[in-house]
């Protein structure tokens, strides 16, 4: 699986391209734990301090991650970054409803894939998230995480590759401007409905039903957002 390096030049490069097609071609799969320092640069046949320095390129584009005390490991997701679209970086105080719109433009065409490419295993995780919200209604209480991993189940329903990496950032940034809109266990409910429905088109395999079904959810969910953001400024 390693193959000793015969060009010289820009070795650490070659190393971490090495170990990139590693990953690509799922030799290493995330969480997999890679070779020590000395082990590696045995089995590429180039120093450690090479080694170093590809992990260091590695690391820094969150292909690989060191854990203390444990070892180096191929990242769960890897060349995500935590924060790829900089909004840790953007001052902006309509963001929460900066990103509804953009998931208006995304996310019905992605509920509409998920009808039409589910397979029964996707279709099961998706009600799973349905079966957990309607049990936080019951409550009366606020579980905004189960609602956001109903959203990523959808995408991964679409098996498409892009769309798998591209709304979990978007959620990942919806949970960072939950602050700015809190939710209360009334919102949480009216989500559920609208959930719900968008669940029943993707198991009916209605796709124009499932497009419709997110887009009126997000639709809701703005005004809702704005709503909240009026009486606010307001007091």
């Amino acid at each position: 699986m390693y193959r000793r390096i015969k060009n010289q030049s820009r070795l650490s490069h070659e190393v971490a391209n090495r170990i990139k097609e590693l990953i690509r071609k799922e030799k290493l799969r995330p969480g997999n734990k890679l070779p020590n320092e000395m082990q590696l640069a045995e089995l590429f046949g180039v120093s450690r301090p090479t080694i170093r320095e590809a992990v260091k390129s590695l690391v820094s584009q969150n292909i690989i991650e060191i854990l203390r005390g444990k070892g180096t490991f191929v990242s769960e997701t890897p060349g995500i970054a935590s924060d790829p679209l900089g909004l840790d970086f953007l001052i902006d105080n309509d963001l929460h409803l900066a990103l509804i719109e953009v998931r208006l433009l995304i996310e019905p065409g992605v509920a509409r894939l998920a009808a039409e490419r589910g397979t029964p295993q996707d279709i099961l995780r998706i009600g799973k998230y349905i079966e957990e919200m309607e049990d936080i209604v019951d409550r009366h209480e606020v579980g905004m995480a189960t609602e956001l991993e109903f959203h990523r189940s959808i995408a991964e329903a679409t098996e498409n590759p892009v769309i798998m990496r591209i709304v979990p950032i978007i959620m990942d940034a919806i949970i960072k401007t939950y602050r700015d809109a809190p939710r209360t266990s009334e919102d949480h409910r009216q989500a559920f409905l609208e959930h719900r429905a968008i669940f029943t088109a993707i198991k009916g395999r209605d796709g124009e039903g499932a497009y419709a079904a997110m887009r009126r959810h997000l639709e809701k969910s703005y005004r809702r957002t704005l709503s909240k953001r009026l009486k606010r400024k307001n007091k």
